[in-house]
């Protein structure tokens, strides 16, 4: 439990969600070194995938420029979205137009509308000769682990608790009729993101006190590449409904 327990604690509210989803198609993973950015020169477990839907990487543009969105679908109503800024974009920038983007709420276009050449952060689009016409979405990006401790109250306003944390008032009359007013609020997350699927988990508490061919090509295709290979975002999203179940940033690769 996050929350601090003393003799002053009346009530702990708590909430949980976990989640486990594996991918429709898994990945092939590798061991690999960044060339350019933050990460570059630092070897990481790299994940590799091909797909001939274009679509599932899209763009979308919000205050600090393009974001690129890749579509991770998982096998229970549940995909993982990676979300990629532009270099020095604000990172709450970046997830919040990715948001509006998942949630339908920004428009997104679909990487087989986008014309060729680097159309969003991450990106690379083109029209190549090859032996089959089938379009191609080739993906590379990284395992990841991410574990963090959010104290709410150091947002209280965000969140809604400001007023909710005055202990001259009393406060939540439906739950009890003992006078109670929030002392602790915190959130302990955790999130991975692998070859075969991802997990996540968040536990979040209120302490109340009074993610080859020998032959000529004959073809003209449709090519794409995107990489994720600096720091970037990620948007757990229910597939139906649009709801936005988890949201994080990947500052440091896993290297393990």
């Amino acid at each position: 439990m996050p929350v601090p327990l003393d003799e002053d604690s009346l009530l702990v509210l708590a909430s949980a969600l976990t989640l486990r989803l594996r991918w429709i198609q898994p990945f092939d993973e590798a061991y690999g070194e960044p060339s350019a950015g933050p990460w570059a020169g630092r070897p990481v477990r790299t994940l590799l995938r091909s797909t001939s839907l274009l679509d599932r990487a899209r763009v979308a543009h919000g205050p600090s420029g393009a974001v690129t969105l890749l579509e991770v679908v998982g096998a229970a109503g549940v995909d993982v979205h990676l979300v990629l800024g532009e270099p020095g974009a604000p990172v709450g920038d970046t997830l919040t137009t990715a948001i509006a983007a998942v949630t339908r709420a920004l428009p997104a276009t679909g990487t087989s509308l986008l014309p060729d050449g680097s159309p969003g952060p991450g990106l690379a689009v083109g029209t190549v000769a090859d032996h089959s016409p089938e379009p191609r979405l080739d993906i590379e990006t990284v395992t990841f682990e991410v574990r963090s401790e959010h104290d709410l109250l150091d947002h209280a306003r965000l969140f809604g608790l400001e007023a909710a944390t005055d202990r001259d008032h009393g406060h939540f009359p439906g739950i009890s009729s003992q006078a109670l007013a929030i002392a602790s609020a915190r959130q302990s997350a955790l999130a991975r993101f692998h070859a075969e699927g991802f997990e996540a988990a968040a536990v979040t508490a209120f302490g109340a006190a009074a993610g080859c061919a020998a032959t000529r090509p004959r073809y003209r295709a449709r090519r794409a590449e995107v990489r994720f290979d600096r720091p970037f975002g990620f948007l757990t999203v229910h597939r139906t409904s649009r709801l936005v179940l988890a949201a994080g940033w990947v500052a440091e690769p896993d290297s393990r």
